[in-house]
Protein backbone atom coordinates (compact mmCIF):
# COMPACT_ATOMS: atom_id res chain seq x y z
CA UNK A 1 0.00 0.00 0.00
CA UNK A 2 2.88 2.20 0.80
CA UNK A 3 4.64 2.15 -2.38
CA UNK A 4 1.31 2.78 -4.53
CA UNK A 5 0.70 5.89 -2.50
CA UNK A 6 3.95 7.20 -3.13
CA UNK A 7 3.48 6.75 -6.95
CA UNK A 8 2.74 9.82 -8.79
CA UNK A 9 0.97 8.57 -11.81
CA UNK A 10 -1.36 6.44 -9.39
CA UNK A 11 -1.94 9.41 -7.29
CA UNK A 12 -2.78 12.13 -9.49
CA UNK A 13 -5.21 10.18 -11.42
CA UNK A 14 -7.13 9.38 -8.80
CA UNK A 15 -7.44 13.13 -8.04
CA UNK A 16 -7.81 13.68 -11.75
CA UNK A 17 -10.74 11.25 -11.86
CA UNK A 18 -13.23 13.92 -10.08
CA UNK A 19 -13.15 16.86 -12.19
CA UNK A 20 -13.28 14.66 -15.86
CA UNK A 21 -16.73 12.53 -13.83
CA UNK A 22 -17.61 16.04 -13.00
CA UNK A 23 -17.14 17.33 -17.04
CA UNK A 24 -19.40 14.45 -17.98
CA UNK A 25 -22.00 14.22 -15.40
CA UNK A 26 -21.22 11.10 -14.56
CA UNK A 27 -22.34 10.25 -10.87
CA UNK A 28 -21.30 6.65 -10.60
CA UNK A 29 -17.53 7.29 -11.62
CA UNK A 30 -17.11 10.00 -9.82
CA UNK A 31 -18.38 8.09 -6.42
CA UNK A 32 -16.14 5.30 -7.28
CA UNK A 33 -13.41 7.31 -6.54
CA UNK A 34 -13.82 7.67 -2.81
CA UNK A 35 -13.07 4.64 0.06
CA UNK A 36 -15.45 3.59 2.39
CA UNK A 37 -16.12 5.77 4.98
CA UNK A 38 -14.18 8.27 3.25
CA UNK A 39 -15.43 11.65 4.56
CA UNK A 40 -15.79 15.27 2.18
CA UNK A 41 -15.86 18.63 3.62
CA UNK A 42 -16.97 21.19 0.81
CA UNK A 43 -16.46 23.78 2.22
CA UNK A 44 -14.12 22.96 4.80
CA UNK A 45 -16.32 24.36 7.68
CA UNK A 46 -19.75 22.93 7.02
CA UNK A 47 -20.82 19.52 8.06
CA UNK A 48 -18.67 16.26 6.60
CA UNK A 49 -20.38 14.19 4.34
CA UNK A 50 -19.16 10.10 4.78
CA UNK A 51 -19.43 7.76 1.96
CA UNK A 52 -21.52 5.41 3.87
CA UNK A 53 -24.73 3.94 2.81
CA UNK A 54 -27.55 3.91 4.39
CA UNK A 55 -30.54 0.76 4.38
CA UNK A 56 -32.14 2.28 1.54
CA UNK A 57 -28.47 1.92 -0.87
CA UNK A 58 -28.37 5.99 -0.64
CA UNK A 59 -24.84 7.49 1.03
CA UNK A 60 -24.52 11.34 2.13
CA UNK A 61 -21.59 11.41 -0.92
CA UNK A 62 -24.30 10.87 -3.52
CA UNK A 63 -26.53 13.08 -2.07
CA UNK A 64 -24.44 15.90 -2.16
CA UNK A 65 -23.68 14.98 -6.09
CA UNK A 66 -27.46 15.86 -6.73
CA UNK A 67 -27.21 19.39 -4.59
CA UNK A 68 -23.87 20.29 -5.78
CA UNK A 69 -22.94 18.70 -8.60
CA UNK A 70 -25.37 17.63 -11.49
CA UNK A 71 -27.23 20.41 -12.06
CA UNK A 72 -24.34 22.80 -12.37
CA UNK A 73 -21.22 23.01 -15.29
CA UNK A 74 -18.69 23.03 -12.97
CA UNK A 75 -14.79 23.45 -14.69
CA UNK A 76 -11.36 22.71 -12.79
CA UNK A 77 -8.65 25.52 -13.48
CA UNK A 78 -6.20 23.86 -11.92
CA UNK A 79 -2.58 26.30 -11.25
CA UNK A 80 -0.40 23.72 -9.60
CA UNK A 81 -0.75 20.78 -7.77
CA UNK A 82 1.54 19.30 -5.17
CA UNK A 83 1.91 15.12 -3.95
CA UNK A 84 3.59 14.03 -1.09
CA UNK A 85 3.18 11.67 1.18
CA UNK A 86 -0.78 10.31 -0.26
CA UNK A 87 -1.68 13.36 -0.40
CA UNK A 88 -2.38 15.93 -3.40
CA UNK A 89 -2.81 19.48 -2.82
CA UNK A 90 -4.53 21.27 -5.87
CA UNK A 91 -4.37 25.51 -6.00
CA UNK A 92 -6.85 26.01 -8.45
CA UNK A 93 -10.21 28.07 -9.08
CA UNK A 94 -12.92 26.24 -9.71
CA UNK A 95 -15.80 27.98 -12.45
CA UNK A 96 -19.65 26.93 -11.89
CA UNK A 97 -22.39 27.65 -14.22
CA UNK A 98 -25.33 27.51 -12.47
CA UNK A 99 -27.63 28.69 -14.97
CA UNK A 100 -27.21 30.31 -18.38
CA UNK A 101 -27.03 33.98 -16.73
CA UNK A 102 -25.75 33.19 -13.55
CA UNK A 103 -21.12 31.82 -13.12
CA UNK A 104 -18.95 32.33 -10.33
CA UNK A 105 -15.36 31.47 -9.88
CA UNK A 106 -14.03 30.46 -6.71
CA UNK A 107 -10.45 30.30 -5.32
CA UNK A 108 -9.73 27.18 -3.80
CA UNK A 109 -7.53 24.80 -2.11
CA UNK A 110 -7.97 21.62 -2.44
CA UNK A 111 -6.38 18.65 -0.47
CA UNK A 112 -6.88 14.52 -0.88
CA UNK A 113 -5.84 12.61 1.47
CA UNK A 114 -5.23 9.18 -0.49
CA UNK A 115 -5.86 5.20 0.90
CA UNK A 116 -4.90 2.16 -0.98
CA UNK A 117 -7.85 0.07 -1.27
CA UNK A 118 -8.59 -3.23 -3.58
CA UNK A 119 -5.23 -2.62 -5.53
CA UNK A 120 -5.95 1.25 -6.53
CA UNK A 121 -5.95 4.35 -4.68
CA UNK A 122 -8.92 6.00 -2.97
CA UNK A 123 -10.11 9.09 -1.89
CA UNK A 124 -10.52 8.83 1.87
CA UNK A 125 -10.63 12.42 2.60
CA UNK A 126 -11.28 15.72 0.33
CA UNK A 127 -11.28 19.01 1.91
CA UNK A 128 -12.31 21.97 0.19
CA UNK A 129 -10.35 25.12 1.31
CA UNK A 130 -12.90 28.12 -0.11
CA UNK A 131 -14.53 30.85 0.97
CA UNK A 132 -18.49 30.68 1.01
CA UNK A 133 -19.15 34.59 1.40
CA UNK A 134 -17.00 35.70 -1.58
CA UNK A 135 -18.56 32.85 -3.45
CA UNK A 136 -22.47 34.51 -2.29
CA UNK A 137 -21.38 37.46 -3.70
CA UNK A 138 -21.02 36.85 -6.76
CA UNK A 139 -23.59 34.64 -7.51
CA UNK A 140 -25.99 37.33 -6.44
CA UNK A 141 -24.33 40.37 -8.56
CA UNK A 142 -27.00 38.81 -11.28
CA UNK A 143 -30.41 40.22 -10.18
CA UNK A 144 -33.13 38.12 -10.57
CA UNK A 145 -31.51 35.55 -12.67
CA UNK A 146 -29.05 35.11 -9.73
CA UNK A 147 -32.33 34.74 -6.98
CA UNK A 148 -33.92 32.13 -9.40
CA UNK A 149 -30.99 30.57 -9.08
CA UNK A 150 -30.74 30.32 -4.90
CA UNK A 151 -34.32 29.09 -4.82
CA UNK A 152 -33.22 26.09 -6.93
CA UNK A 153 -30.37 25.61 -5.19
CA UNK A 154 -32.27 25.78 -1.82
CA UNK A 155 -34.51 23.48 -2.92
CA UNK A 156 -32.45 21.10 -4.15
CA UNK A 157 -30.62 20.93 -0.98
CA UNK A 158 -34.01 20.75 0.83
CA UNK A 159 -34.88 17.50 -1.84
CA UNK A 160 -31.29 15.47 -1.05
CA UNK A 161 -29.88 16.27 2.00
CA UNK A 162 -33.34 17.33 3.90
CA UNK A 163 -33.42 20.41 7.09
CA UNK A 164 -30.01 19.41 9.07
CA UNK A 165 -28.13 18.92 5.61
CA UNK A 166 -29.08 22.63 5.13
CA UNK A 167 -28.07 23.61 8.85
CA UNK A 168 -24.96 21.65 8.47
CA UNK A 169 -23.90 23.60 5.12
CA UNK A 170 -25.12 26.68 6.77
CA UNK A 171 -22.06 26.31 9.08
CA UNK A 172 -20.02 27.32 6.73
CA UNK A 173 -20.81 30.56 7.74
CA UNK A 174 -18.58 30.89 11.02
CA UNK A 175 -14.44 31.09 9.77
CA UNK A 176 -11.45 31.86 11.21
CA UNK A 177 -11.75 35.13 8.78
CA UNK A 178 -8.81 37.34 8.96
CA UNK A 179 -8.09 36.98 12.14
CA UNK A 180 -6.49 33.54 10.77
CA UNK A 181 -4.83 35.34 7.41
CA UNK A 182 -3.45 37.50 9.75
CA UNK A 183 -1.84 34.97 12.13
CA UNK A 184 -0.52 33.44 9.04
CA UNK A 185 0.92 36.41 7.85
CA UNK A 186 2.29 36.56 11.73
CA UNK A 187 3.94 33.09 11.43
CA UNK A 188 5.76 33.73 7.77
CA UNK A 189 7.00 36.98 9.58
CA UNK A 190 8.72 35.08 12.93
CA UNK A 191 9.89 32.32 10.48
CA UNK A 192 11.63 34.68 7.77
CA UNK A 193 13.33 36.39 10.74
CA UNK A 194 13.84 33.49 12.88
CA UNK A 195 12.39 34.55 15.96
CA UNK A 196 11.87 31.30 17.54
CA UNK A 197 9.94 33.72 20.50
CA UNK A 198 7.54 35.38 18.18
CA UNK A 199 6.66 31.78 16.33
CA UNK A 200 6.23 29.75 19.83
CA UNK A 201 3.63 32.54 20.94
CA UNK A 202 1.12 31.85 17.73
CA UNK A 203 0.75 27.95 18.68
CA UNK A 204 -0.83 26.18 21.08
CA UNK A 205 0.23 24.20 23.86
CA UNK A 206 0.36 20.64 21.91
CA UNK A 207 0.62 22.39 18.53
CA UNK A 208 2.13 20.61 16.07
CA UNK A 209 4.23 21.71 12.37
CA UNK A 210 4.59 19.29 9.18
CA UNK A 211 7.52 20.25 7.39
CA UNK A 212 6.57 19.05 5.03
CA UNK A 213 3.19 16.77 5.12
CA UNK A 214 3.80 13.32 6.59
CA UNK A 215 7.05 14.71 9.06
CA UNK A 216 5.11 15.61 12.02
CA UNK A 217 6.69 17.51 14.81
CA UNK A 218 5.80 20.04 18.32
CA UNK A 219 6.52 23.15 17.96
CA UNK A 220 8.73 23.19 20.29
CA UNK A 221 11.39 20.81 19.27
CA UNK A 222 10.89 21.94 15.37
CA UNK A 223 13.51 23.49 14.39
CA UNK A 224 13.56 26.45 11.76
CA UNK A 225 14.89 25.65 8.26
CA UNK A 226 17.19 28.43 6.15
CA UNK A 227 15.18 30.50 3.85
CA UNK A 228 12.34 32.51 3.36
CA UNK A 229 8.54 31.72 2.72
CA UNK A 230 6.19 34.50 1.08
CA UNK A 231 2.37 33.56 0.85
CA UNK A 232 -0.05 34.87 -1.42
CA UNK A 233 -3.76 33.51 -1.59
CA UNK A 234 -5.26 33.28 1.72
CA UNK A 235 -8.39 32.05 2.17
CA UNK A 236 -10.46 31.31 5.35
CA UNK A 237 -12.84 28.04 5.41
CA UNK A 238 -14.38 27.21 9.00
CA UNK A 239 -10.84 27.00 11.52
CA UNK A 240 -8.35 26.38 8.90
CA UNK A 241 -6.24 29.13 6.64
CA UNK A 242 -4.83 28.14 3.71
CA UNK A 243 -2.42 29.85 1.60
CA UNK A 244 -0.32 29.34 -1.77
CA UNK A 245 2.96 29.30 -0.52
CA UNK A 246 6.56 30.24 -1.75
CA UNK A 247 10.13 28.32 -0.20
CA UNK A 248 13.27 30.26 -1.07
CA UNK A 249 16.79 28.90 0.26
CA UNK A 250 19.31 30.32 -1.77
CA UNK A 251 18.92 29.46 -5.18
CA UNK A 252 15.82 27.23 -5.21
CA UNK A 253 12.33 28.05 -4.81
CA UNK A 254 9.78 25.82 -4.39
CA UNK A 255 5.67 26.43 -4.54
CA UNK A 256 3.45 24.66 -2.23
CA UNK A 257 -0.13 25.32 0.04
CA UNK A 258 0.34 25.74 3.63
CA UNK A 259 -2.95 24.72 6.34
CA UNK A 260 -3.15 26.49 8.74
CA UNK A 261 -5.54 24.85 11.89
CA UNK A 262 -6.54 26.97 15.31
CA UNK A 263 -8.05 26.05 18.05
CA UNK A 264 -11.75 27.53 19.08
CA UNK A 265 -10.97 28.98 22.12
CA UNK A 266 -7.68 31.43 21.83
CA UNK A 267 -7.40 31.08 18.24
CA UNK A 268 -4.01 29.82 18.76
CA UNK A 269 -2.31 27.31 15.62
CA UNK A 270 -3.19 23.63 16.81
CA UNK A 271 -1.34 22.56 13.40
CA UNK A 272 0.19 24.24 10.37
CA UNK A 273 1.19 21.92 7.27
CA UNK A 274 3.03 22.38 4.42
CA UNK A 275 2.66 20.82 1.23
CA UNK A 276 6.09 21.57 -0.96
CA UNK A 277 7.16 18.92 -3.12
CA UNK A 278 10.67 18.82 -4.75
CA UNK A 279 12.34 17.23 -6.75
CA UNK A 280 13.27 14.27 -4.93
CA UNK A 281 9.62 14.87 -3.23
CA UNK A 282 8.75 15.11 -0.24
CA UNK A 283 11.54 13.98 2.29
CA UNK A 284 13.81 16.33 0.79
CA UNK A 285 12.59 18.96 2.66
CA UNK A 286 12.43 16.72 5.60
CA UNK A 287 16.92 16.15 5.62
CA UNK A 288 16.86 19.98 4.42
CA UNK A 289 15.77 21.38 7.50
Amino acid sequence: MRSLLRDREACMACVEGSPAAVAVHNKPQWLSLFADCAVVEDPVGSKPQINLCDDRGQSPLGRFYETFIAKNEIRFHVEHDVVCAGAVVRDLDIEIRMSAKVSVRVPMHLLYELTAEGGEVRIKRLAAHWELAPMVRQQMRYGLASALVGLHSFWRMFKHMGLSGIQGFAQARQTIGDTGKDKAQGFVTAFNSKNEKALSALFATDGMVAWPYGHDCTASEWHLPQGVLRVEKLLSAGRVTTATVYYQNGEQQQRGVALFQFDRQKLLLRRVQFFIETGDRSDSLATAS
